[in-house]
C-alpha cells in the first residue's frame, strides 16, 4: 500500500464540512499522476523528519488548487484514523519535505 509522509508545518489541515471523520491537508507539491497513486494509501504528517507523525490517515481523493498563490498544489482529502498518529519512519528517501513509499 502506498504512503506519503509530509512536513507540515503551516497547519493547513482542516475538517471536511458534511464529511464526519474526514480532512483535507495541502498545498502540496505533488504531482497528479502521484497523487492518483496515493489514493488508498496512507497520508502521514509530521512537523520535522525525526519526528513521529502528529495527524493522518487513509487518502480518500485529492484535488488540485485552481486560484491563487497555490495555484497547481494538490490538497490531500482523508479519513482521519489514529493509527496514523505517532508513526515515525527512516530518514532515507526524504526530498523535498516529503517521503513517498511505493
Amino acid at each position: 500500500m502506498p504512503s506519503i509522509h509530509l512536513i507540515e508545518r503551516q497547519d493547513n489541515i482542516s475538517p471536511v464540512t458534511n464529511a464526519s471523520g474526514e480532512w483535507e491537508s495541502g498545498y502540496w507539491a505533488v504531482s497528479k499522476d502521484t497523487a492518483e497513486r496515493l489514493v488508498g494509501g496512507d497520508i502521514y504528517l509530521h512537523k520535522a523528519q525525526d519526528k513521529p507523525s502528529h495527524f493522518g490517515g487513509k487518502i480518500v481523493s485529492f484535488r488540485l488548487e485552481q486560484d491563487g498563490e497555490f495555484n497547481g498544489r494538490i490538497i490531500f482529502r482523508f479519513r482521519a484514523s489514529m493509527e496514523h498518529k505517532g508513526m515515525r519512519t527512516g530518514p532515507e528517501k526524504w526530498g523535498n519535505e516529503k517521503k513517498i513509499n511505493w
